[in-house]
């Protein structure tokens, strides 16, 4: 209860619109209810939604309270309103929101809100994009996925795995990595033995590290031995 009629007053006294917490908490859940139904719906896309509830819903919602109160307070001690009254507050009302618009509403937009909303928007971009170089840092490489798909084709009696265009871009639909770094990888797995550097190959041999793990992990001992007779062609 005291949680609403802070937010009551604040409404009434305009700070709610403009408070950074509730400007964030707004663009959270707007954007991602807009991305759940509109996939690819982006953050500028978002801004300018809350924008326009500013002025459509913040800014008109105050303006017709104060409009409004002035009549409810009168009917509630008169019982009624005459209509000198009720004129004399439409006057008032009319006259009164270009002075809010231009005191009050426009200055609190553009020195507060606008400044706040733009914040709050590179601030969710950036931990959007924290998340996902988190992720990518947590996902094996591309070389090791590809080790790992070439035990599974073994192990699995499949043998059909190709280094070309086609198995690189099953590999991609699989992992949803770049098609062309998973052929180079595949050519290297597969295809005819190539003189690597000493760099290349110290690379490579952790690369299988990463796999040996993944296997140890499933505590897959059959997998483990063919990535054994594997690694010994980059020896």
């Amino acid at each position: 209860m005291k949680d609403f009629v802070n937010r009551v007053r604040a409404f009434i006294t305009f700070d709610y619109p403009i408070e950074i917490a509730s400007i964030s908490k707004q663009f959270t859940e707007l954007h991602r209810q807009l991305q759940a139904e509109t996939p690819g719906w982006s953050t500028v896309a978002t801004k300018q939604k809350l924008i326009s509830k500013y002025w459509n819903i913040y800014v008109a919602g105050h303006y017709a309270l104060i409009f409004i109160l002035p009549i409810v307070v009168i009917i509630l001690f008169k019982g009624s309103i005459e209509k000198g009254y009720l004129l004399s507050i439409v006057m008032a009302g009319v006259v009164s929101f270009p002075i809010l618009y231009l005191f009050h509403y426009r200055p609190s937009f553009g020195s507060f809100y606008l400044p706040r909303l733009e914040t709050v928007k590179e601030m969710y971009e950036r931990k959007a994009l924290e998340q996902l170089e988190k992720c990518r840092q947590s996902q094996l490489s591309n070389f090791a996925l590809a080790l790992i798909f070439y035990v599974l084709d073994k192990t699995s009696g499949i043998n059909s795995l190709q280094c070309n265009d086609r198995f690189a871009a099953l590999l991609t639909q699989l992992y949803g990595v770049d098609a062309g770094s998973l052929k180079k990888n595949l050519e290297l797995i597969i295809g005819k033995r190539q003189n690597l550097s000493a760099r290349k190959v110290t690379e490579i041999q952790n690369r299988f590290g990463e796999a040996y793990e993944f296997f140890n992990e499933l505590h897959f001992k059959e997998g483990v031995r063919i990535l054994i007779e594997l690694e010994s062609k980059f020896k």
